[in-house]
């Protein structure tokens, strides 16, 4: 398939802002399934209120035959932000973004089964140091045990990697649908699943809403959730999804750096080395596809 640059910088884009995510979760006090629901159901309203300003209607017709396996994939997506919210709740933000992180290797290592890519060398060795990198920023090889509650997060961390990656191949099967339209009906779906999870999980006395829990709620709900999925649709037909796999280890680079510069959470030899390596080897991978192209 034909690659775009511009394809190519709206998906950094959209990991930049998922990469800053946790650090706004962090301060909001309400249980995990009350996030997630906020962002199914204020990033659906954005995308509506959107739709509306470009006088833009919802192509139901063209959504007619994917919309089962969209609802689903909403339902996941709820899934997915609630095993995330929640793996914050036991160890660092880095930490849970880093194994959260680990879906995108899962991406590669079945793109050449699911989507008929052509997986080279050199993208195996770039998956394979990220994957490293990944390990290194975890904390495996520091002195002290993360612990019982370290671990259950390190588990939610990745029970939500597995989410994703399953995300990402459904919606690489429906890449002919308008990218807007593909989210509100996403959000849609996993809006009415989040609603019912928090009837049966939150009890009303836990609901204290402060001017400041509003406003990072609406942050959470319009930019990283609204903005930043309108971006990150509107690439995947024009990118692979090893480009979506590679370029998905700025998240965990950006969480890292600001949780230790916002949250104080430290970073040692391990987590700096991580860093490196998975910026490295996506710098490499993209340099090593231009040439390729260039010479062919």
């Amino acid at each position: 398939m034909k690659v775009s640059e511009k394809a190519k910088i709206e998906l950094a884009s959209a990991f930049l802002i998922w990469g800053t995510v946790g650090i706004f979760v962090k301060f909001i006090p309400l249980n995990s399934g009350i996030v997630a629901f906020d962002r199914s159901v204020v990033g659906m309203l954005f995308l509506i209120a959107v739709k509306l300003c470009m006088k833009s209607k919802i192509n139901f017709s063209a959504l007619k035959s994917s919309l089962p396996i969209l609802c689903i994939n909403g339902a996941l997506l709820g899934l997915n932000w609630i095993l995330l919210f929640e793996s914050y709740n036991y160890t660092s933000v880095a930490t849970s973004t880093i194994c959260y992180n680990l879906g995108p290797m899962l991406v590669v290592m079945v793109s050449p089964l699911v989507f008929k890519e052509r997986l080279t060398l050199v993208k195996i060795v770039c998956a394979v140091t990220s994957l490293f990198g990944v390990v290194c920023v975890s904390g495996v090889f520091e002195e002290n045990s993360i612990g019982d509650r370290g671990l259950m997060g390190v588990l939610l961390g990745l029970s939500a990697a597995v989410v994703y990656a399953v995300t990402v191949i459904i919606n690489k099967q429906v890449d002919k649908i308008n990218p807007m339209d593909k989210a509100i009906t996403q959000f849609s779906a996993s809006t009415v699943v989040m609603f019912i999870y928090c009837l049966f999980v939150t009890k009303p006395s836990e609901l204290q809403f402060t001017a400041q829990t509003i406003i990072l709620l609406i942050i959470v709900g319009v930019i990283h959730t609204g903005v930043a999925y309108i971006i990150y649709f509107k690439s995947l037909p024009n990118v692979t999804s090893q480009n979506v796999a590679l370029f998905a280890y700025i998240d965990p680079v950006v969480a890292v750096v600001l949780s230790a510069l916002i949250l104080k959470e430290s970073m040692s030899f391990y987590t700096v080395l991580g860093a490196v390596l998975v910026v490295v080897s996506a710098i490499f991978s993209e340099l090593y596809d231009n040439k390729q192209k260039k010479g062919s």
